[in-house]
């Protein structure tokens, strides 16, 4: 576990020269606030063990990583399906755009940009936005086991009310989607999606939640099943194709393993079978991308070798027998 801590040190460095090239959200203005200098990682692995680095206390809300929450959620409850209101297909456009939705009668092009998850918040259970966010609160903790303890991914309501007074955009989208009867109730869908971005949490209880991501929907530690193998194959596979929005292909490029971002600076990142990753810097990239966290995934993918699209120690060892032949 040295060499992981001493992996995990170097990336948090990295994350912390790059974080001064970015800049932090302000359309939402409590988020404007943030300590743009402030990098965390963390590395919570199958058996247990893990390692993190930096700012690892600080606490932040989830704004879009969320989505993997809600949509694991809903999925895990067996009495909606989604994917009748959303597709699966990568948007090739900024988290917030009504484009697609106008091309498309109204019906998000996937669940983890802005429309898509503001039609899947509606269908989290609970007859109004806070008990909705309590249903979510509770998912968050039983697949975490407790790991945010003194937050419990408490709503931070500053937050809330800051992305409540000023989210006109996303009222438009749900009011778009009632237009074309994607939504029952734009009024509670995006009022529930504000509330979900606003839960806190930090990189040690995210890496935490991802784990049973990581391990088929199994939580590894207790062996409870929290998801099914087919949902959680099909969310792995939302966050390859449309985790980092449109600069998602750079992101397989350049990392190679199923992820989603915030414009909070989060990033969680799972590795089948191996790991869950979660990073934190608030400054972000032209793309709202934390570029820290960019840079530090980048950094523990090479070193740990972790994508996804390389054979890894089944090539090196081919490329050996192919030699000694």
């Amino acid at each position: 576990m040295e060499e992981l801590q001493r992996i995990v040190t170097r990336a948090w460095e990295t994350g912390r020269a790059a974080a001064a090239s970015g800049r932090v959200a302000n359309y939402i203005p409590e988020l404007g606030k943030a300590d743009p200098s402030s990098v965390a990682v963390a590395v919570a692995n199958l058996d247990g063990s893990g390692a993190s680095a930096g700012d690892v206390e600080t606490r932040f809300t989830l704004q879009s990583v969320s989505k993997v929450a809600s949509l694991a959620c809903v999925m895990a409850t067996g009495l909606h399906d989604p994917f009748e209101r959303v597709g699966v297909e990568p948007s090739g456009d900024a988290f917030h755009s009504i484009v697609r939705l106008e091309e498309e009668t109204g019906r998000p092009r996937n669940p983890l940009i802005n429309a898509g998850a503001i039609a899947v918040s509606e269908l989290l259970e609970g007859p109004n936005p806070s008990e909705k966010i309590e249903t979510l609160r509770g998912f968050l903790q039983v697949a975490t086991r407790g790991a945010d303890v003194d937050g419990s991914f408490a709503l931070d309501e500053a937050i809330y009310h800051s992305e409540r007074d000023t989210g006109y955009r996303n009222r438009a989208l749900a009011s778009y989607m009632k237009h074309h009867d994607v939504v029952a109730d734009p009024f509670v869908a995006v009022d529930t999606y504000f509330r979900q971005c606003s839960l806190l949490a930090d990189v040690r209880s995210l890496a935490r939640f991802g784990l049973f991501l990581a391990s088929g929907g199994v939580d590894p530690d207790s062996g409870l099943r929290i998801l099914s193998a087919e949902a959680t194959r099909k969310i792995l596979a939302l966050m390859t194709t449309c985790g980092l929005y449109d600069e998602v292909g750079r992101f397989a490029l350049q990392v190679g393993i199923p992820a989603k971002s915030g414009v909070s600076g989060a990033i969680l990142a799972i590795v089948p079978g191996r790991c869950a990753m979660a990073c934190f810097g608030p400054a972000l990239g032209p793309k709202g991308n934390s570029v820290a966290g960019m840079a530090m995934m980048e950094l523990l993918a090479r070193e740990l070798e972790l994508s996804i699209f390389s054979a890894g120690e089944a090539g090196r060892q081919l490329e050996t027998s192919g030699q000694s032949a």
